[in-house]
């Protein structure tokens, strides 16, 4: 039997037992490109070395003996072995590749100062532009200044001019710090729809969180809503001369 039958008889055998090309695969460990070089004949895209093993597994697989065809691929590969081998060319020699000297240390010494100094110069740049941008919005922003609005209080008769009465009545929870003569008296938050009333020789200062939040009376006079909005009172003085407000 010749290689050229073994490999046809392999592929009817195959189809015979009604076996897939994955099913073969998967009990031989043979790759699929192998397998179909045997059957197709195409024995030349394997390698000598391992051509034999390939159809033995092949063939013990599917129970067909192959060992005339095996003795033929023996002889075709002892055949090979005996052709005259190929002269080999002549390798051009390659041309010395040029060398560069290496720099002498002065001057990496003097590169790497340069670089240093470049490197420098450039975080100096970077930071007096940051500084200099920074200052120069700095300078161009209005300074914010602390309003302060001054109430008369209404008339005080001349029994009352050197004491000053202030009640404070919460529309809404908010916190109060009260001094009176320059002594703190209360500090703490008044409830909702609480009061309170302080009385002084000289002066009755109030912080408020809120001065939308509160309603203030000086020496029985209701004063006019301290705030439009809910924004904090950071000093609201009461006195003989009239109502300074810090907001």
């Amino acid at each position: 039997m010749t290689i050229e039958e073994l490999c046809v008889k392999l592929q009817q055998k195959r189809n015979t037992l009604g076996l897939t090309l994955e099913e073969v695969v998967e009990k031989t460990k043979l790759y699929p490109s192998v397998i179909r070089d045997i059957e197709s004949g195409s024995l030349s895209n394997i390698s000598n070395a391992y051509l034999k093993g390939y159809i033995k597994i092949y063939a013990s697989f599917l129970s067909v003996d192959v060992e005339d065809a095996l003795d033929k691929i023996n002889l075709a590969q002892a055949n090979l072995s005996k052709v005259a081998p190929v002269k080999e060319e002549k390798q051009v020699e390659e041309k010395p590749k040029l060398k560069l000297k290496p720099l002498p240390p002065k001057v990496k010494k003097i590169i790497f100062y340069l670089i240093a100094l470049i490197f420098i110069l450039w975080i100096a740049t970077g930071a007096i532009r940051f500084v200099s941008k920074n200052f120069t919005k700095l300078a161009k922003k209005p300074v914010k200044r602390t309003a302060a609005a001054v109430i008369k209080i209404p008339a005080i008769s001349k029994k009352m001019q050197n004491e000053v009465n202030a009640a404070l009545t919460a529309k809404r929870d908010c916190f109060i710090r009260t001094k009176v003569d320059g002594k703190v008296l209360f500090e703490g938050v008044i409830k909702k729809g609480m009061s309170e009333s302080w009385k002084g020789n000289r002066e009755i200062e109030f912080k408020i969180s809120d001065g939308s939040a509160v309603y203030l009376e000086v020496n029985g006079k209701s004063l006019p809503s301290l705030t439009s909005s809910s924004k904090s009172i950071k000093s609201l003085k009461v006195n003989s001369s009239g109502i300074s407000i810090v907001k």
